[in-house]
């Protein structure tokens, strides 16, 4: 999923520059940002003292499972600010998947989490959240307090605060003294660019913010390869009896179909589609419905035989 756009393509430039005024992103993404600052710190703090205990203690059976549950928690932690990403900033984050088929060893489990890069990169990025949210949260307040006492010059500069210092009602701007209304009105025009541009620099930091935390959060798993073209265009090349049993699967059962084919589990489709494994068993077990199989082996060999998956598919390198 790509940024979320503001504007179509060939839009007015004028309407590029006031698009953001009128779109619900923009809110969002400034509460993406507002967000940033009080969450860095709690990653921070939670991580550093979890580590430094269970450094300490690393010796231990305490100190060990401390570890791991630091661990476990930057992986909640990851898929927290995956979810943000995608409902406050409209960037899709391809997330390794928290939770493994119930049937798989937990020791196992915790191997796979162990040895996924993504494991590790994440929590390096939880631990420096604290310092990107400082420097939006500064970027954030001066722009916006240089926007508002611009915008709001004439009220300062007719007493509607009390800004007396010394007997004296002046505006100071520094060493500029704004002592007649035209000075003030002359400064809303700059001060209400300055709150577009504020709003323009918002939208670039949260999506800046984004794109680094989806190289550091995103999953490292294989790329989902393309299902074949012939029964999505023109005739199918099938045998009549098994095409109409896979015709009639939907489009995403049909690349699940192509997974499970490819060797693919129920923890890497749901990683590969950002799915839980709860949806991922539910199309198989559409799948397996629809194709009259009693297991995922035969539905790879249905999928073979039909011309659906070739032996070149199944066999040709996975992309990085």
């Amino acid at each position: 999923m790509a940024s979320v756009p503001f504007y179509p393509a060939r839009t007015p430039i004028l309407w590029r520059w006031l698009a953001p005024l009128a779109s619900r992103w923009t809110y969002t993404r400034l509460l993406y940002l507002g967000l940033t600052f009080p969450l860095g710190l709690v990653y921070f703090v939670a991580l550093v003292v979890g580590l430094a205990v269970g450094g300490s203690l690393v010796w231990t059976i305490p100190g060990l499972a401390l570890l791991l549950a630091v661990v476990a928690a930057s992986r909640w932690g990851g898929d927290l600010e995956a979810m943000l990403a995608r409902h406050l900033v409209g960037i899709e984050i391809r997330r390794p998947p928290t939770w493994y088929e119930r049937d798989v060893p937990l020791r196992e489990q915790a191997r796979q989490v162990l040895t996924d890069p993504s494991t590790w990169t994440g929590l390096i990025y939880l631990l420096t959240h604290l310092v990107t949210g400082i420097v939006a949260f500064v970027l954030l307040v001066l722009a916006g307090a240089f926007a508002f006492v611009f915008t709001a010059a004439p009220a300062f500069q007719a007493g509607w605060f009390n800004l007396e210092v010394d007997g004296s009602t002046d505006y100071n701007l520094g060493a500029w003294v704004i002592d007649t209304p035209a000075e003030a009105w002359a400064l809303v025009p700059l001060g209400l660019l300055l709150a577009l541009v504020s709003l323009h620099l918002a939208n670039g930091l949260a999506v800046l913010h984004t794109r680094w935390a989806r190289l550091m959060l995103g999953s490292r798993a294989r790329d989902i390869p393309a299902p074949p073209a012939t029964l999505q265009d023109g005739p199918p090349v099938v045998a009549v009896p098994v095409q109409g049993l896979i015709v009639g699967l939907t489009p995403r059962e049909r690349e699940v179909l192509l997974l499970i084919a490819r060797g693919y589990s129920n923890a890497e489709i749901a990683e590969a589609f950002v799915v839980s494994e709860g949806t991922v068993k539910t199309h198989v077990k559409r799948i397996l419905a629809k194709l009259d199989v009693r297991d995922r082996t035969q539905a790879a060999i249905l999928a073979f035989d039909s011309g659906f998956v070739t032996p070149e598919m199944a066999s040709e390198p996975e992309p990085r």
